[in-house]
């Protein structure tokens, strides 16, 4: 999401580097992602059929934050290469804040009085209101790897690997109930424990980075890529409908063990589309897109229902309308989009 800062935090991802033309496909891709995410949260396709419904929300659509943290990750080698990183971190923190205001007139009314509305306050601000975690996981992942950044590659792989493996692993023991203890069960089911910035989003914000460092997307042809992307994408779904008809499965997923496959290959596959423009509203969009969608989502659902696949393209289109009402704002405004 390029701008005139190079090292612009923008909604779902960070910009690339400033430059004449930009490679607008990975915008399209960012945009894609966008639109996953909105169909994930409405539940697209649930009310037409249960199966495709679940193969798209706990399925196909969930490649689009792990696709998101690539993106991010990728931008960040450059930015640490140009010693930019407070100026990003900067940026990530006031993004961050300014949306978790604006979404505090939904989450801030809802406490209880007294120490536990003080601590789901708490909680609420350092793991981020439902898909802001998205962007606390960010903050802490680029953290991380500002740490790890001169270890020795073999040592910061195997890291990710492991935390990878990790939240794979939590993931699934909470969902099938593999604790027998209850407060290991009841805590292996919480989003907090395995949706966070070290078991999801690090891993493949790392991934990202060391395909820029490595320069992978300009190693690899595109056949491989999307004979691979294929392979991953018919693991993905096989993985989701595994859990679908696994009786003993109990909740949604967002670390999937396919996903460090296919995610990685279809964020080559767009480096590998070469589409140039000096425009950067596909992106702008994509950002403002994944942004507000909760807020319209919650404010239309004591008023409207339509059937969740119709809700996901009302939302849809009311969250283009207020984006393009936001982008000439966030001109002034930066920390906006």
């Amino acid at each position: 999401m390029i701008t005139s800062s190079p090292s612009r935090v923008s909604g779902a991802a960070v910009d690339e580097p400033v430059m004449l033309q930009r490679n607008v496909s990975i915008d399209v891709l960012k945009l894609a992602l966008a639109f996953m995410v909105v169909g994930l949260h409405v539940g697209l396709l649930q009310d037409f059929s249960p199966t495709l419904g679940y193969l798209t929300s706990n399925g196909l659509f969930r490649i689009a934050v792990p696709v998101f943290l690539i993106i991010n990750g990728f931008y960040f080698y450059p930015v640490l290469q140009r010693n930019e990183a407070r100026r990003w971190f900067g940026r990530a923190l006031g993004l961050y804040l300014f949306w978790t205001a604006v979404y505090g007139l939904l989450w801030i009314p809802a406490l209880s009085p007294g120490l536990s509305g003080l601590a789901k306050a708490v909680h609420t601000l350092v793991f981020g209101y439902f898909h802001l975690w998205y962007l606390c996981g960010m903050i802490g992942a680029a953290l991380l790897m500002l740490i790890l950044q001169h270890r020795p590659p073999r040592t910061v792989m195997i890291v990710a690997a492991l935390l990878y493996c990790g939240g794979v692993a939590i993931q699934y023991a909470g969902n099938y109930h593999l604790f027998a203890h209850p407060l290991l069960d009841r805590v292996s089911n919480t989003n907090w424990t395995h949706r966070n910035f070290l078991f999801l989003a690090f891993p493949f914000f790392y991934v990202g980075f060391a395909i820029h460092r490595y320069q992978l997307h300009k190693r690899i042809a595109m056949p491989y890529l999307c004979w691979g992307a294929a392979a991953g994408l018919v693991l993905l779904l096989l993985e989701s409908y595994w859990n679908y008809t696994n009786p003993r499965n109990d909740g949604g997923y967002d670390n999937f063990a396919s996903a460090i496959l296919i995610c990685p290959l279809v964020f080559l596959i767009a480096c590998n589309v070469k589409l140039y423009s000096s425009n950067k509203r596909i992106a702008l969009y994509s950002s403002g897109i994944f942004l507000v969608h909760i807020f319209v989502l919650r404010t239309l659902q004591p008023y409207i229902d339509v059937g969740m696949s119709a809700m996901t393209f009302v939302v849809l289109a009311i969250s283009l309308a207020i984006t393009a009402a936001l982008i000439p704002l966030s001109r002034k405004v930066r920390f906006i989009l």
